[in-house]
């Protein structure tokens, strides 16, 4: 089937579940608004799953239909528009411009190529490493921010330097290099109590309804080795079974690379104020908790440090191009729909939650409460992962804790038992863009597809539900 026959396909596909969940009876303990939610969602996940229209447009759907159908007025679906993690997101774009735009990013990956690997496969492995370990203490979103720029430029510069390297080797070692630095960012949060907000928020749950303080070393006692274990599976799937890259970097092609890196000379005064910048951004995000005992720094938050860097850039004065270091016209150049892409999930997701509708289906669970426990975490988990493709994981832990929580009760086990593998699994969406920021910011590279997504995000979808259950019966 060609590419304009699926999409066709799936544009039918959409309509089609839309129309049979509207107009089909709202079952007797869901709220008609709810209803109408679960038909929306259909429809956005069918388009955005086979691309039917471009991607941000249907995200807008929310603004056209929540008000139609009302679901909510449009003004409360539009406020997710303006989340803070969107201002997140136009910051640091617009800090990877400037990297890009001074040259910065071209001297970092060549200096990168040189000193970490001399293979494909081994580089990829070394961009993760580095994306795990930082997302344990920084916001996986600000992490594939900081690693994005380099490795694009890693991309264009291994294109230069390895002319005979054929279109779908150098197009599977770009995809998995990217895909590699978002996984890994994912990953690396879920590890750590820090490094994601649905592990914050469960600490806080227990301590708040239980009494039962979660420390941060219990935390990477149990989450640690899941995460390394995901690490490496993600490394293998995306390196050597869906986008395997064998090339290695001879000779020739290192003489090419030191070459390059002595043809951009010493580094100049635009990348030495970039660089700056940039350190200053990242230790800000790294040490910002840290502020907050000072009253003049309490508002400060990941988002405005962003938007703070970002302000900077069109200020301080470029010492080559006798302006300042970033102009607009540059700016333009900006993912404006994935801006779009991102609001329109959070829009859906607010949704499903405020709407009753996610509870709804968390409560189907206690339907099979006859069942093993271990078979009901195994539900449980395999829900979480595909739901939160569509939701914020830190709106879907809130959402399904309590429920964990009752259902644990009633199984005479303990809350943590069903409620950390519930935890872990949010942070485990890999398939849609919309699932996590990593996943967004990278497909916002425009190198990647939807498609390429969902070929290796399905598969370690799975694979997080296989480990996350053989935990649950061996560890937690």
């Amino acid at each position: 089937m060609n590419k304009q026959a699926y999409k066709k396909k799936g544009f039918w596909i959409g309509l089609v579940l839309f129309f049979l969940i509207f107009f089909s009876p709202t079952p007797q303990t869901l709220s008609f608004e709810a209803w109408h939610v679960a038909a929306v969602a259909l429809l956005m996940a069918a388009w955005w799953g086979t691309e039917a229209i471009p991607l941000p447009i249907t995200a807008l759907l929310p603004l056209a239909l929540f008000p139609l159908l009302q679901i909510s007025n449009f003004k409360t679906a539009a406020a997710s528009y303006a989340n803070p993690n969107i201002f997140l997101f136009l910051g640091g774009f617009i800090l990877a411009l400037a990297i890009q735009s001074s040259g910065l990013h071209k001297r970092l990956a060549l200096n990168v190529i040189g000193a970490i690997s001399n293979s494909a496969a081994n580089l990829v492995g070394a961009f993760m490493g580095i994306s795990f370990f930082i997302s344990m203490w920084v916001m996986n979103t600000s992490t594939t921010l900081m690693l994005l720029p380099i490795c694009l430029a890693i991309c264009s510069n291994i294109k230069e330097s390895l002319p005979v390297i054929s279109k779908k080797e150098f197009n599977n070692f770009e995809i998995s290099l990217l895909l590699g630095i978002a996984y890994a960012a994912s990953i690396g949060g879920m590890s750590s109590l820090v490094g994601t907000a649905p592990n914050i928020v469960f600490a806080g749950f227990m301590q708040e309804n239980f009494s039962i303080e979660i420390s941060f070393l219990s935390w990477m006692k149990l989450a640690l080795p899941i995460g390394l274990v995901m690490l490496v599976s993600a490394f293998v799937i995306l390196t050597k079974i869906i986008y395997p890259s064998n090339f290695i970097f001879n000779t020739v092609a290192r003489k090419k690379i030191n070459l390059t890196l002595k043809k951009l000379g010493p580094i100049s005064k635009d990348e030495k104020k970039v660089l700056l910048v940039f350190i200053i951004t990242a230790l800000l995000w790294v040490t910002r908790t840290y502020f907050n005992e000072y009253k003049i720094f309490t508002g400060l938050t990941d988002a405005g440090i962003a938007i703070i860097a970002a302000i900077s850039l069109f200020v301080i004065p470029s010492q080559n191009k006798k302006t300042e270091l970033l102009v607009w016209d540059e700016a333009k150049k900006l993912p404006w729909g994935l801006l779009i892409l991102f609001g329109g999930g959070l829009s859906l997701a607010k949704a499903i939650n405020s709407s009753g509708l996610g509870q709804w289906l968390g409560e189907a669970f206690i339907l099979v409460i006859n069942f093993e426990p271990w078979v009901l975490v195994l539900l449980i988990i395999t829900f979480i992962i595909f739901l939160t493709e569509l939701t914020s994981n830190t709106a879907t832990t809130s959402t399904f804790l309590p429920i964990a929580a009752s259902i644990a009760v009633a199984l005479s086990v303990p809350p943590s038992s069903i409620a950390i593998p519930l935890v872990l699994a949010s942070s485990l969406a890999f398939m849609l863009p919309v699932a996590t920021p990593p996943n967004a910011i990278v497909y916002g590279s425009g190198k990647l597809t939807i498609k390429n997504m969902i070929k290796a995000g399905f598969i370690l979808n799975l694979v997080g539900i296989i480990f996350i259950s053989l935990a649950y019966n061996f560890i937690f």
